[in-house]
């Protein structure tokens, strides 16, 4: 699971590279509201929406294509701990707020910013899509400003927040509704609403404490190991 992460990577980092090379050489092409004809452009927004569509799909539907974090909320993943006793931890959703809060204040002055000085365009909002889809993954192998301040969680596992990361990456797009933009940004809507319908239903399911799924001795995903978690 863990080469998988990193192969999905250096994918995204080939193609954010390619769309800021192509924002300098002919950013037209990057316009998803008008796309016309085939051109790398557009053959590199359609590898991106498939892309996204795919993995989307994959967290939607119960499989075991997508990591443990991603899929804790399917009852199939669920092994209740023997005689568990501890409680569910206060801050769950706590860190969660804190975590939207963050990301809504940057991406929102950001985007503001942009908008200021009368450079937000289709072109660039793709490529912060693009470029959000890079830093998730970072965060997921390497270190994850979330978990550290807001979540507090032992790992990706177990973090509150996993089945966030597509809206993250699709809702700067909505800015400029298309065909494109429109269907990534309800496909990731829905990601997020089974998500989170899921954690109130049973909370339960995104707890170590409660959920032997989540400990290491289950783990088969190893993650952290780029992190070198305590406990790995």
């Amino acid at each position: 699971m863990i080469l998988s992460h990193v192969l999905k990577l250096l994918f995204r980092v080939v193609l954010l590279g390619l769309a800021v090379v192509l924002f300098v050489v002919d950013r037209e092409m990057l316009d998803f509201t008008a796309i016309q004809g085939v051109n790398f452009g557009s053959v590199l927004l359609g590898i991106f929406w498939i892309v996204l569509v795919v993995e989307m799909i994959f967290r939607l539907i119960p499989n075991k294509r997508v990591a443990m974090g991603a899929r804790k909320h399917f009852a199939y993943s669920y092994s209740p701990v023997q005689k568990s006793t501890s409680p569910l931890p206060h801050g769950l959703h706590q860190g969660a707020f804190l975590s939207a809060l963050a990301w809504f204040v940057i991406t929102g002055v950001g985007l503001l910013v942009l908008f200021l000085l009368e450079l937000l365009s289709p072109q660039i909002v793709f490529i912060i899509a693009i470029a959000y889809a890079v830093v998730d993954l970072v965060f997921i192998l390497f270190f994850c400003p979330f978990q550290k301040l807001f979540m507090k969680n032992f790992c990706c596992v177990d973090c509150r927040i996993y089945n966030w990361d597509y809206f993250m990456m699709c809702a700067p797009l909505i800015l400029f509704p298309s065909m494109f933009s429109v269907s990534l940004f309800v496909l990731a809507v829905a990601v997020l609403l089974r998500w989170e319908i899921s954690i109130r239903k049973n909370p339960h399911f995104f707890v170590r404490a409660t959920n032997k799924s989540l400990h290491c001795s289950s783990c088969k995903d190893k993650l952290c190991k780029l992190k070198r978690k305590e406990g790995f």
